[in-house]
């Protein structure tokens, strides 16, 4: 397999890894995913490892690098993995070698051209022969256009603006709060995305109390790093949940 490496970047066979921005991106038409930090060491140890079964322990020990997380954060991991690969048409990406570990096969690296460059070539305006329009046909439907500019900003609300303000803000606030997730971990066997810091045991027992099966993973951060207050949330068919209420913890001033 012939890689290139430059700087944060590493090319393995059709795909580039970017290990600052955390992104896998397939060369050919430039479609890519995002991976956390530890779903990125696995990808480049199973690609540059082609054809050959990484055990379990491996991934654990080498992706981790020196963190204790057990068999399931690897589990979540893989499935993450593939999950991201699939929605840009990526379907066998990952085998799993039974009670071994996973491979990446090699044909999996190697352009077959399923997924060829996006086109950009557009039909120009220009080329098409257009009927000659007399001057006053011309002028009158650039009155028009101008009167229709007009009419449609009048009728943007001063309501409509207050909404699209604080839509952009919320969304905003969000991404800024799930976005510095570093790594997963797992309490009793249950997933949960946090920043990678030691959960403090309220954390861990609301997690516990609060499971049911409908739970897919759980997602735990400081909200202040400050103090020891944590916000909790449930992903639980597809939605948030907030069990932050549910934590025994001491009142935090938020600075």
């Amino acid at each position: 397999m012939n890689d290139e490496v430059n700087d944060d970047c590493k090319r393995i066979g059709r795909f580039d890894v970017d290990f600052a921005r955390r992104t896998i991106t397939r060369i050919s038409d430039g479609a890519f995913i995002k991976a956390s930090r530890s779903e990125t060491l696995i990808f480049t140890l199973l690609a540059e490892k082609a054809n050959n079964t990484i055990y379990r322990e491996v991934l654990l020990a080498e992706c981790w690098q020196g963190k204790v997380v057990t068999n399931n954060s690897l589990t979540v991991a893989i499935k993450n993995l593939r999950t991201a690969f699939v929605k840009i048409g990526e379907h066998k990406i990952i085998t799993t070698e039974p009670k071994l570990g996973y491979c990446i096969r090699q044909s999996a690296l190697i352009d077959d051209g399923s997924h060829p460059p996006k086109s950009n070539d557009i039909i120009s305006d220009e080329n098409v022969v257009q009927p000659i329009l007399l001057k006053e046909e011309t002028d009158n439907k650039q009155s028009n256009k101008a009167k229709t500019d007009i009419s449609r900003t009048c009728n943007i609300s001063l309501f409509e603006i207050i909404v699209g303000i604080l839509f952009f803000f919320a969304t905003l606030t969000m991404c800024y709060r799930f976005l510095f997730f570093m790594d997963t971990t797992s309490v009793e066997g249950l997933p949960v995305i946090y920043n990678g810091i030691d959960l403090p045991k309220p954390v861990q027992n609301a997690i516990l109390q609060n499971d049911n099966s409908s739970i897919s993973r759980w997602y735990a951060f400081p909200i202040s790093k400050s103090c020891n207050y944590y916000q909790l949330f449930s992903v639980s068919n597809g939605q948030f949940i907030n069990y932050s209420p549910t934590i025994k913890q001491e009142i935090c001033s938020v600075k």
